[in-house]
């Protein structure tokens, strides 16, 4: 991995998605899709992977962040959550990601809000640490908002993708 930085630090519109690109796939920046630029994200980011030989597979998402954020589907109705879509200790070793690096999400540190959840791109290893945070402004922080609550260093989701 070729460690890329965010150049864009403004809330809901950085480019930190596209600075884990370019540093998963050891590319420079302006050779990743501008995310920020697309109203729906998704599309560019599936034709990027495939352009790189890769594919996206699915997520894995923290139940302990779904149970935090709505709690009320508990409380009114039986609510099953699919484990085999959640983040686990050794959810990510079956997989080889981009290098044995993944792509996941957390809460803004910069953003972070009750009523707003603002999220922010990262790279993951197997284990679940976080290996980069792609803004210059992050390279003394300690944790992410929620993560002793969380657990799983605040990774709210992490995205699968493989070699195709």
């Amino acid at each position: 991995m070729k460690k890329a930085y965010q150049q864009v630090v403004d809330k809901d519109h950085g480019d930190c998605m596209q600075a884990v690109m370019a540093s998963l796939f050891e590319l420079p920046l302006e050779k990743v899709p501008e995310f920020i630029k697309y109203k729906e994200w998704f599309e560019p980011f599936w034709n990027f992977l495939k352009s790189q030989g890769y594919e996206y597979i699915g997520m894995r998402h923290n139940r302990n962040y779904s149970n935090l954020m709505t709690p009320t589907e508990e409380c009114f109705r039986d609510f099953k959550f699919v484990s085999r879509l959640g983040i686990t200790p050794k959810c990510l070793y079956k997989y080889n990601g981009i290098n044995g690096y993944f792509y996941a999400s957390v809460l803004s540190p910069k953003y972070f809000n009750w009523s707003q959840q603002t999220t922010h791109a990262v790279i993951i290893d197997r284990d679940l640490n976080i290996v980069h945070d792609p803004s210059p402004s992050y390279k003394d922080l300690k944790r992410y908002p929620l993560s002793r609550i969380l657990g799983y260093n605040g990774l709210i989701d992490l995205y699968l993708i493989e070699k195709i």
